[in-house]
């Protein structure tokens, strides 16, 4: 079976995969910072290729000074909270100043437990998925577009309880928090 069909199952990462990774546009961030992203992008895939057997790898990044922590996880989850410097660099950033760009090995965009880690942490204010095909999906806190806590947590609990009620898939739930995501003040951009 061709491995892109193989949507829910976890497709290794190749060098071209790697290559494709595309620059992506974020709102508010200069062509310098989003070529870094890129980068980081591919960084992490090359990581996860070479050191984790394609599964997930976390970058928490820190752009203003330049410091990133890779943390490896398994193929259906990664937690910062197993690294003690990754820890200790969410610990100790103000607001919206850490960026968490991670894998999917799989072609899924975000989880549901990505959007409300992103929302619940105000030191987030970015959040990305780099499929292990090189697609690319993120999430940006905008303050100027009156993002809140309280506004984003009600879009996501609004999703979320069609979800918890069995009325949608986890698909449709992430697919309705994206496409309704400038509701909560969160800008969504995407390159594939």
């Amino acid at each position: 079976m061709d491995q892109a069909k193989k949507h829910n199952r976890k497709i290794m990462i190749t060098d071209v995969a790697i290559e494709k990774v595309p620059y992506v546009q974020v709102p508010g961030f200069s062509e310098q910072l989003c070529k870094a992203i890129q980068e980081k992008h591919k960084s992490l895939l090359r990581i996860a290729q070479q050191e984790n057997d394609s599964n997930e790898v976390l970058a928490v990044w820190r752009a203003d000074v330049d410091r990133a922590v890779y943390v490896l996880g398994t193929e259906h989850h990664v937690n910062a909270a197993s690294s003690p410097e990754a820890y200790g660099l969410f610990a100790t950033s103000d607001a919206f100043s850490l960026m968490y760009l991670h894998n999917h090995p799989s072609t899924s965009k975000f989880s549901l437990y990505d959007i409300a880690d992103f929302i619940r942490y105000r030191q987030l204010g970015l959040i990305s998925v780099v499929t292990n095909q090189g697609n690319v999906y993120i999430l940006k806190k905008m303050p100027d577009w009156g993002y809140t806590f309280k506004q984003a947590w009600k879009l996501f609990h609004g999703a979320y309880a069609h979800f918890a009620a069995d009325e949608w898939t986890h698909e449709k739930t992430v697919d309705w928090i994206l496409k309704n995501s400038k509701e909560g003040g969160i800008a969504y951009v995407k390159g594939v």
